[in-house]
């Protein structure tokens, strides 16, 4: 098959959606499918039609919407969209646009986006899609101590790390509030976040309230392998969102063996089981996350219990090799019509 997979964002930007499209592309090549990969912010439109794919498969659905519309695919090449959590939550408000109405097939990552998109577009039903995430496993984290040597963090200190963009979907003043309360009485705890500032007052309000607070860093926004290295040198990861289809930093956190500490929300809770591979919290109470903080950072068996769970549910769950196989599956069911 010749595909076609168009994304907002590409490696080396490190987002989501660009760590995401560069494993389809790598897996379905390997596959023996001749694959291109177009970013929609700066390649030409002309190219895609120039490439003359089978399928076009998007990877979010409003991005990449005009830039579809200007290559001239849709309406004349079948196309699939991944949405991938913001594209049927915050980034729709009225309507829908043609990548989605007129897609042969919507994926979504769990069955509680799946219901959302349903009951959102409920005509659209037939064509919605399961397909989870996948996770590269990394190897174990031999490195951890020279790691740490190196990034200046002491044998004793407790690592919470949060790999974020700085945006307010991913709700990182709550973590800093939080993170305020506990460092209170564990000094020798520290917090780094990491991410790209995306959103100008976002980012203004995040630095601003990250600058007081004991043992709080933020790095800015670092290459994946750092961001890698960096979770095999943490303790805690931690994710505050608001709302996620499917976090691939959390599930890099569960392949590394991280526990890991997520607010209850759809996407979080189809990676994480209360209790079992991490903790779950309320949104918006800061009492119950920094109490969540306390019980990981002064029981390391617990750590330990709950980040080899997550590792091995990344192995059980989250394996490369299903999700091609499914991505495959459903694009030969759309090309036969």
């Amino acid at each position: 098959m010749k595909i076609a997979l168009v994304s907002p964002y590409t490696l080396p930007v490190c987002r989501g959606n660009s760590l995401t499209v560069q494993r389809l592309f790598e897996g379905l090549s390997s596959r023996g499918h001749r694959v291109s990969l177009f970013n929609c912010t700066t390649d030409a439109p002309e190219d895609l039609a120039s490439f003359a794919p089978d399928v076009v498969h998007s990877l979010h659905a409003v991005h990449p919407h005009a830039w579809l519309l200007r290559s001239g695919a849709l309406g004349n090449i079948p196309w699939i969209v991944t949405m991938t959590g913001t594209d049927y939550t915050a980034d729709v408000t009225t309507g829908a646009p043609q990548t989605i109405t007129e897609a042969q097939a919507l994926i979504v990552f769990h069955a509680e986006g799946a219901q959302k998109v349903r009951l959102r577009w409920p005509e659209l039903s037939g064509r919605v899609y399961i397909i989870p995430q996948a996770v590269r496993l990394p190897e174990p984290a031999g490195r951890r101590n020279s790691l740490r040597h190196d990034a200046g963090i002491a044998p004793e200190d407790c690592v919470v790390f949060m790999a974020a963009g700085l945006r307010p979907v991913k709700n990182i003043g709550y973590a800093l509030d939080s993170f305020a309360r506990f460092c209170q009485k564990h000094r020798r705890s520290r917090l780094l976040l990491a991410g790209a500032p995306l959103h100008e007052a976002e980012s203004s309000r995040v630095l601003a309230a990250l600058e007081p607070i004991p043992g709080s860093t933020y790095l800015g926004e670092l290459p994946h392998e750092r961001v890698l290295e960096l979770m095999q040198a943490a303790d805690i990861f931690l994710n505050t969102s608001l709302q996620e289809g499917m976090s691939g930093a959390v599930m890099e956190a569960m392949a590394t063996g991280l526990a890991i500490i997520a607010t209850d929300i759809a996407g979080n809770r189809a990676l994480i089981t209360h209790e079992h591979n991490g903790i779950l919290v309320p949104l918006h109470a800061p009492d119950a996350l920094a109490e969540a903080i306390r019980a990981l950072a002064e029981d390391p068996s617990l750590r330990k219990h709950l980040g080899d769970r997550a590792r091995q549910d990344t192995i059980d769950r989250f394996g490369c090799g299903a999700e091609l196989q499914a991505h495959e599956t459903l694009y030969r069911k759309i090309l036969s019509g």
